[in-house]
Order: C-alpha cells, then structure tokens, then sequence
C-alpha cells in the first residue's frame, strides 16, 4: 500500500517560541490520522527531510493525488516568511487545479492582524480566507495530556480523514464517469483554446504595465538608500553629533521612501492578482497547446509565438523583479535602527516579499514550456527571426493588446 502524504507548513522561530509545540502537534494529528485509517502517513515537517528548496515543489506537484492534507499553522511570522507564503501560495495554486481544494487546512495558531477582515489587504492572507480554517488560538495553551487537547486532535484528524474518504468517492464517480475507448466526452461549458488566447491578450499588457511600475519604483527605492548610505558615511568621517546625524538621515529616508514603498506593496499586490487571473489559462494554454497543434498544424507558428511570449514575460519578471530579494535581505537589519523607519521599512519588505513569490509563477511556466511536445526551433521562434525575439516589457504590452 502506498502512503499518504502530509504537509505541515510553520515557521521554526515560532516552533521553538512554542516549546516545539507545533510540530509535535504535526505528529499528534499525523498518529491520530492513521490510527483513524490503518494506513500509513508520510508527514513532511522538518525541510531537511526533503532538501526544502525546489526539491519540496517537485515531490508536492508530483505527488499531489496521494497527499492527505496540507496545514499552513498561521502566525504573523508566517505571513512575514517569503518560504512559508510560497509553500502555501504554490500547494493552493495547485491544488485548486487539480480540483483537491478541501485537503488544506489553515490552522489558526495565534491572531493574525487583518486575517478576519472582510477584504484583507495581504494577498495571501485573502488567498487563506477561501478555505476553511481551524481555529487553535485557545487549545495551544491547554496542557498535552489534557482532554481538551486530545479531544482538538482527534477532531482535527477526524476532519481530514472525511475530506479524504469524501474526495476518495467523487474520485470513483468520475472514473466511472470516463468515456469508453474510442469515445470523447466534452465539457461544452469548458473555455476552449481560443477562449484561454483571447483572455490573455487583456490579462498580459496588465502584467507588463504592473511590471514597468513596480521596476520604477524598486529603482528609486535603491537611490534613495545609496544616496542616504553616502551622506551617513559623510556623517561618519565628520566625528560629529554622530547619534544625532544618523537620526537625521533615518528620518530623511522615511520621508523619501513612504510614497515608493506604499506604491510597490500596492503594485506588489495587483500584479499578484493579475497572475493568479492569468496562471490558470496560461497553463491550460501550454498543456493543450500540442492537442491543438495536432488537430490544426498551421496553430504551430502562433503557439510558438505565445510561448515566446511567455518566456519574455516570465525572463522580465526574473530581471526586473530579482532584485528585490537582495533588497529583502539588505531591509532587516535596519528595520530596526528607527521608530521612523521601521513601519515604512516593514511595508516594503511586505511588498518585496510578495514580489519574490511571484517569480514563481512564471517560473513553471517555463518548465511546462519546456517538457511540452511542441518544439519550435525549427520556426526559428525568440532567436532574432521574429518581432517577438526579445521585446521589452512595454514592447510585450502592445504586441499582447494588438
């Protein structure tokens, strides 16, 4: 019998706050799930367990129709770790397309600010509020042995165990449901091919402007802080009111930088969204885009134009938006040096952070690109023989809009 997977997504500083009471309620759900079952569970919760990094995409994605649950325990901290929301933003994304949307389960550990609001400003914390969650704020303080504490496990585990059973079934009606050998089943509300190419033409010059606004800004961001980095070295060398110089130039970077943090976490969002409109039938695009080509061969020459374009889009937000973990990293150390500083500080790396995750989109696109049958060389396709080789982001926008 092959086992069952479980996703337990937390953050090791919260973890050890905890007394390592997150992850042995990982292990206490997991033990209650088989014993529930009889079946064994592979439960993934330390990342050193599957080399976390890329390889923990390719064992999800590859392995999402034998996973049992995915749990993202929720905390202010996990919303706040780049790692988490990409873990959670990535198995949602995926899960929602292959139709097993019930087998997350948000845990609420602690309040999170804004999760409860009726429009959410974080794009993750929107993207949580579209499932059910489980409220543990209370029983994190009753005692291990207690029975209230038993009695929240073994809830829990219930419930995963009847969205498994549950899903088990509608997975067996739709086996019975396939059409026999040498039969075709249509689903005539499906958007087709040319319903997917024409939404995108609206969807991709949206990216592209986002895209162009978001690059001004993490530009200016960047010669406001080198220009601030220079006059604090001034300060340095002058041996004067150094404490007070420094303030100084702290308070003069808040005031520089609110209007272009604001604007990235804003633009950081919409472009979010815009992909989440657009990965769907992206997707659907490049998984079919052989079929199409089978069925009509002249399609070739404009599928291999779209990949292109794909290419271009995904290579602009890896250039334009790479740059923006660097800037992560060179924030938080300084986050904390005034009370000035601190909030704006806070907000850009929210943005930034937002926008980490979502070169990740554009990322598997180019690997379904990649393993597709459809090969385009030969067309000579994004090497210099056509308008679509290497166009600009602005380019890309009025060749999608045209």
């Amino acid at each position: 019998m092959l086992s069952q997977k479980g996703f337990w997504s937390y953050v090791h500083a919260d973890d050890e706050a905890e007394g390592e009471r997150i992850s042995r309620l990982a292990r206490d759900v997991a033990n209650q799930f088989e014993m529930l079952t009889g079946e064994p569970l592979e439960v993934f919760l330390d990342r050193d367990a599957i080399r976390w990094g890329e390889d923990w995409r390719d064992r999800i994605d590859s392995s999402l129709t034998s996973v049992a649950f995915f749990i993202p325990v929720m905390t202010p901290r996990y919303f706040m770790s780049s790692e988490c929301r990409r873990e959670f933003q990535f198995f949602a994304r995926r899960a929602v397309q292959l139709g097993i949307k019930d087998l997350i389960l948000p845990l609420l550990y602690v309040d999170v600010p804004g999760i409860q609001a009726e429009f959410p400003s974080d794009e993750i914390m929107l993207l949580v509020r579209s499932f059910q969650w489980e409220d543990w704020r209370e029983l994190r303080f009753a005692d291990l042995t207690s029975e209230g504490y038993r009695r929240g496990v073994a809830r829990l585990a219930a419930h995963l165990v009847e969205v498994n059973r549950r899903m088990e079934k509608a997975d067996m009606m739709v086996a019975v449901e396939q059409p026999k050998q040498g039969e075709s089943k249509i689903d005539e509300e499906a958007p087709g091919f040319l319903d997917h190419m024409a939404a995108l033409e609206e969807a991709l010059p949206k990216l592209a402007e986002v895209m162009n606004a978001i690059n001004g800004d993490i530009e200016a961001v960047g010669q406001i802080m080198q220009k601030a980095t220079a006059e604090l070295h001034h300060s340095n060398r002058s041996g004067k009111n150094l404490a007070a110089s420094r303030l100084l130039s702290a308070r003069k970077v808040a005031r520089r930088i609110t209007e272009p943090a604001e604007r990235i976490w804003v633009s950081a969002n919409a472009l979010v969204s815009h992909l989440h409109e657009a990965n769907l039938g992206i997707c659907a695009i490049i998984e079919h885009a052989a079929d199409e080509v089978d069925r009509n061969p002249e399609a070739k020459n404009e599928v291999c134009e779209f990949f292109n374009v794909i290419r271009v889009l995904s290579e602009n937000a890896n250039i334009g938006l790479g740059s923006a973990q660097g800037m992560i990293d060179a924030i938080r150390p300084i986050e904390g040096m005034s009370r000035d500083l601190r909030p704006i500080l806070r907000r850009l790396r929210q943005g930034l952070t937002i926008l980490v995750e979502a070169t990740e989109v554009s990322d598997e696109w180019i690997k379904l690109i990649e393993v597709s049958p459809v090969r385009c060389e030969d067309l000579n396709v994004g090497s210099g023989g056509n308008r679509l080789s290497n166009p600009s982001t602005a380019e890309l926008s009025a060749q999608s809009a045209g």
